[in-house]
């Protein structure tokens, strides 16, 4: 007899368990889109709101622009057990500034390209990688101002000779 109460009652639990599931994602507002490029460029992609009357790609510093635009290069050594080898290290690096200027939450995508034979070494590491793009995903809320670090370096080792 406990075993068909047991039956009975799976079938409501579903159904309450699936309504409060539900009830969650409606209440949750749904985050506006805006992608930015390397250059800070506002792409087409992102949500109207946002373009206004812009078909193409934009700039406006108010919702992304870049500080700390930088390059350098230093040597670097590693010993092995035997072995000295060393390497020729660029380094770029720059921040991005973005800024939601809406009263709703948004997510900002980041696309920073990486040349070939180039790392991302910066913290935090990229959400993903599109091919060669390193891709960020920043969740604002309304109004709110988030700076983001990205670094990428190249080694070249030197000839000993």
């Amino acid at each position: 007899m406990t075993y068909l109460k047991v039956l009975l009652a799976l079938p409501l639990a579903l159904a309450v368990s699936l309504l409060a599931a539900s009830g969650q994602t409606q209440n949750q507002e749904a985050r506006l889109l805006i992608v930015v490029d390397k250059s800070c460029l506002i792409q087409p992609e992102s949500a109207p709101l946002i373009l206004g009357d812009h078909l193409d790609s934009f700039r406006d510093d108010a919702i992304c622009h870049l500080e700390s635009v930088l390059s350098s290069h230093h040597i670097e050594a590693k010993i092995t057990e035997s072995e000295r080898s060393r390497f020729f290290v660029q380094v770029d690096e720059q921040e991005y500034v973005v800024q939601n200027p809406t009263d709703k939450p948004a997510v900002f995508i980041i696309r920073h390209d990486v040349p070939k034979d180039w790392i991302v070494d910066s913290d935090p590491q990229p959400t993903s990688m599109d091919g060669a793009t390193a891709v960020y995903r920043i969740n604002t809320d309304p109004e709110q101002r988030v700076r983001l670090h990205v670094g990428i370096r190249r080694s070249d080792p030197i000839n000993p000779n």
